[in-house]
Protein backbone atom coordinates (compact mmCIF):
# COMPACT_ATOMS: atom_id res chain seq x y z
CA UNK A 1 0.00 0.00 0.00
CA UNK A 2 1.23 3.48 -0.83
CA UNK A 3 1.61 6.21 1.44
CA UNK A 4 -0.93 8.68 1.00
CA UNK A 5 -0.70 12.66 0.95
CA UNK A 6 -3.37 14.94 0.92
CA UNK A 7 -1.08 17.27 -0.05
CA UNK A 8 -0.45 15.79 -3.34
CA UNK A 9 -4.02 17.02 -3.86
CA UNK A 10 -5.97 20.41 -5.15
CA UNK A 11 -9.19 21.06 -3.76
CA UNK A 12 -11.64 23.36 -1.80
CA UNK A 13 -13.58 21.40 -0.18
CA UNK A 14 -13.84 17.47 0.72
CA UNK A 15 -16.96 15.46 0.56
CA UNK A 16 -16.77 12.11 2.44
CA UNK A 17 -19.34 9.15 2.04
CA UNK A 18 -20.59 7.93 5.20
CA UNK A 19 -20.80 3.92 5.71
CA UNK A 20 -16.92 2.19 5.00
CA UNK A 21 -15.40 5.17 4.36
CA UNK A 22 -15.55 7.32 7.49
CA UNK A 23 -17.87 4.48 9.70
CA UNK A 24 -17.46 0.93 9.89
CA UNK A 25 -21.10 0.02 10.02
CA UNK A 26 -21.02 -2.80 8.29
CA UNK A 27 -21.49 -4.85 11.70
CA UNK A 28 -24.30 -2.41 12.33
CA UNK A 29 -26.22 -2.63 9.40
CA UNK A 30 -26.42 -6.08 8.90
CA UNK A 31 -27.34 -6.97 12.79
CA UNK A 32 -30.06 -4.30 12.32
CA UNK A 33 -30.88 -5.92 8.56
CA UNK A 34 -31.01 -9.13 9.55
CA UNK A 35 -33.36 -8.64 12.69
CA UNK A 36 -36.06 -6.43 10.45
CA UNK A 37 -35.80 -8.98 7.78
CA UNK A 38 -36.32 -11.70 10.51
CA UNK A 39 -39.17 -10.28 12.28
CA UNK A 40 -41.23 -10.84 8.80
CA UNK A 41 -39.63 -14.24 8.46
CA UNK A 42 -36.35 -13.93 6.04
CA UNK A 43 -32.93 -14.70 6.89
CA UNK A 44 -29.81 -13.14 6.07
CA UNK A 45 -26.54 -14.04 5.69
CA UNK A 46 -23.48 -12.04 6.26
CA UNK A 47 -22.19 -13.61 3.09
CA UNK A 48 -24.60 -12.33 0.90
CA UNK A 49 -24.96 -8.65 2.65
CA UNK A 50 -21.10 -8.75 2.26
CA UNK A 51 -21.36 -8.73 -1.42
CA UNK A 52 -23.70 -6.30 -1.58
CA UNK A 53 -22.52 -3.55 0.66
CA UNK A 54 -22.55 -0.24 -0.24
CA UNK A 55 -26.09 -0.90 -1.81
CA UNK A 56 -28.71 1.75 -0.24
CA UNK A 57 -31.57 0.39 1.66
CA UNK A 58 -34.15 0.18 -0.96
CA UNK A 59 -31.48 -1.36 -3.54
CA UNK A 60 -30.30 -3.77 -0.86
CA UNK A 61 -34.21 -5.15 -0.39
CA UNK A 62 -34.95 -4.62 -4.64
CA UNK A 63 -31.65 -7.20 -4.73
CA UNK A 64 -33.16 -9.34 -1.61
CA UNK A 65 -36.35 -9.41 -3.31
CA UNK A 66 -34.74 -10.73 -6.80
CA UNK A 67 -32.47 -12.97 -5.29
CA UNK A 68 -34.95 -15.37 -3.49
CA UNK A 69 -38.08 -14.74 -5.43
CA UNK A 70 -40.32 -12.90 -2.30
CA UNK A 71 -42.30 -9.59 -2.19
CA UNK A 72 -41.07 -7.59 1.30
CA UNK A 73 -42.65 -4.64 2.90
CA UNK A 74 -40.25 -2.35 1.73
CA UNK A 75 -41.58 0.26 3.55
CA UNK A 76 -41.97 -1.39 6.80
CA UNK A 77 -38.47 -2.35 6.67
CA UNK A 78 -37.23 1.02 6.42
CA UNK A 79 -38.96 2.25 8.98
CA UNK A 80 -38.07 -0.74 11.55
CA UNK A 81 -34.55 -0.41 10.28
CA UNK A 82 -35.34 3.40 11.48
CA UNK A 83 -35.69 2.07 15.12
CA UNK A 84 -33.59 -1.07 15.35
CA UNK A 85 -30.24 0.78 14.24
CA UNK A 86 -29.27 3.04 17.66
CA UNK A 87 -29.87 -0.45 19.45
CA UNK A 88 -26.83 -2.04 17.56
CA UNK A 89 -24.56 0.95 17.71
CA UNK A 90 -22.44 -0.62 20.25
CA UNK A 91 -20.63 -2.19 17.10
CA UNK A 92 -19.98 1.01 15.46
CA UNK A 93 -16.46 1.83 14.53
CA UNK A 94 -14.51 4.28 13.04
CA UNK A 95 -12.20 4.16 9.96
CA UNK A 96 -9.38 6.12 11.41
CA UNK A 97 -8.29 6.98 7.54
CA UNK A 98 -11.07 8.78 6.35
CA UNK A 99 -12.25 10.19 9.48
CA UNK A 100 -8.65 11.11 10.47
CA UNK A 101 -8.23 13.05 7.21
CA UNK A 102 -11.88 14.69 8.46
CA UNK A 103 -10.60 15.82 12.03
CA UNK A 104 -7.34 17.54 10.45
CA UNK A 105 -9.43 19.47 7.60
CA UNK A 106 -11.75 20.86 10.14
CA UNK A 107 -11.76 24.44 10.27
CA UNK A 108 -9.73 24.50 6.94
CA UNK A 109 -11.86 23.55 3.98
CA UNK A 110 -15.66 22.88 3.63
CA UNK A 111 -16.65 19.85 3.87
CA UNK A 112 -20.10 17.82 3.78
CA UNK A 113 -21.02 13.96 3.64
CA UNK A 114 -22.84 12.78 0.92
CA UNK A 115 -24.28 9.24 1.88
CA UNK A 116 -26.60 6.30 0.19
CA UNK A 117 -28.08 6.12 3.58
CA UNK A 118 -31.49 7.27 4.90
CA UNK A 119 -30.95 10.78 7.06
CA UNK A 120 -31.35 9.93 10.64
CA UNK A 121 -29.18 6.88 10.32
CA UNK A 122 -26.56 8.81 8.95
CA UNK A 123 -27.14 11.32 11.42
CA UNK A 124 -27.36 8.72 14.34
CA UNK A 125 -23.53 7.52 13.48
CA UNK A 126 -21.66 10.50 12.76
CA UNK A 127 -22.97 11.88 16.03
CA UNK A 128 -22.16 8.20 17.95
CA UNK A 129 -18.52 8.98 16.15
CA UNK A 130 -18.15 12.66 17.14
CA UNK A 131 -17.74 13.46 13.42
CA UNK A 132 -20.92 15.31 13.28
CA UNK A 133 -19.68 18.45 13.85
CA UNK A 134 -16.84 18.44 11.58
CA UNK A 135 -19.17 18.49 8.33
CA UNK A 136 -21.51 21.79 6.88
CA UNK A 137 -23.97 19.30 5.20
CA UNK A 138 -24.86 16.28 5.28
CA UNK A 139 -27.13 15.05 2.21
CA UNK A 140 -28.36 11.38 2.18
CA UNK A 141 -30.55 9.37 -0.54
CA UNK A 142 -33.71 11.03 0.85
CA UNK A 143 -32.43 14.24 -0.64
CA UNK A 144 -32.39 13.54 -4.20
CA UNK A 145 -34.09 11.80 -7.20
CA UNK A 146 -31.34 9.68 -8.48
CA UNK A 147 -28.69 7.65 -5.90
CA UNK A 148 -25.27 7.13 -6.71
CA UNK A 149 -23.82 5.95 -9.19
CA UNK A 150 -25.88 8.79 -10.09
CA UNK A 151 -23.89 12.67 -9.17
CA UNK A 152 -26.84 13.88 -7.55
CA UNK A 153 -25.92 13.55 -4.12
CA UNK A 154 -22.37 14.69 -4.90
CA UNK A 155 -23.33 17.89 -6.85
CA UNK A 156 -25.95 18.49 -4.10
CA UNK A 157 -23.34 18.61 -1.51
CA UNK A 158 -21.13 20.73 -3.60
CA UNK A 159 -23.61 23.42 -4.05
CA UNK A 160 -24.27 23.58 -0.55
CA UNK A 161 -20.89 23.96 0.37
CA UNK A 162 -20.93 26.70 -2.25
CA UNK A 163 -17.62 24.93 -4.42
CA UNK A 164 -17.57 23.97 -8.34
CA UNK A 165 -17.68 19.79 -8.60
CA UNK A 166 -14.18 20.31 -10.33
CA UNK A 167 -12.79 21.77 -6.80
CA UNK A 168 -14.19 18.85 -4.75
CA UNK A 169 -12.01 15.80 -3.54
CA UNK A 170 -14.09 12.95 -2.37
CA UNK A 171 -13.65 9.84 -0.70
CA UNK A 172 -15.51 6.75 -1.44
CA UNK A 173 -15.15 3.04 -0.97
CA UNK A 174 -17.43 1.66 -3.61
CA UNK A 175 -17.47 1.40 -7.13
CA UNK A 176 -20.89 2.81 -7.38
CA UNK A 177 -19.74 6.02 -4.95
CA UNK A 178 -16.36 6.26 -6.89
CA UNK A 179 -18.73 6.12 -10.25
CA UNK A 180 -20.97 9.11 -8.76
CA UNK A 181 -18.35 11.18 -7.70
CA UNK A 182 -16.75 10.68 -11.09
CA UNK A 183 -20.19 11.57 -13.13
CA UNK A 184 -19.84 14.65 -10.91
CA UNK A 185 -16.57 15.72 -12.26
CA UNK A 186 -15.08 15.47 -9.08
CA UNK A 187 -11.89 13.39 -8.72
CA UNK A 188 -12.51 10.35 -5.84
CA UNK A 189 -10.45 8.83 -3.79
CA UNK A 190 -10.65 4.78 -3.25
CA UNK A 191 -10.32 4.16 0.31
CA UNK A 192 -9.97 0.58 0.43
CA UNK A 193 -6.19 0.47 0.41
CA UNK A 194 -6.09 2.12 3.25
CA UNK A 195 -9.12 0.63 5.71
CA UNK A 196 -8.36 -1.63 8.54
CA UNK A 197 -10.15 -4.91 7.76
CA UNK A 198 -13.46 -4.38 8.78
CA UNK A 199 -15.39 -6.20 11.36
CA UNK A 200 -17.22 -9.54 11.15
CA UNK A 201 -21.12 -9.32 10.87
CA UNK A 202 -22.07 -12.34 12.52
CA UNK A 203 -22.83 -11.68 15.69
CA UNK A 204 -22.51 -9.26 18.87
Amino acid sequence: MSDFKLSDYDFDAIIFDCDGTIADTLPVHFQTFREALGEQGYELTPEWYQARTGLSSGRLFEAYEKAFGVTLDRDALLARCRRLYDNHLDVLREHGFAAGIAREQFGHVPMAVASAGLKSIVISTLRTLDLLELFEHVVTVEDVKHPKPAPDLYLLAAGKLGVPPERCLVFEDTEEGLEAARNAGMRAIDVRPYLVPQSTTDGK
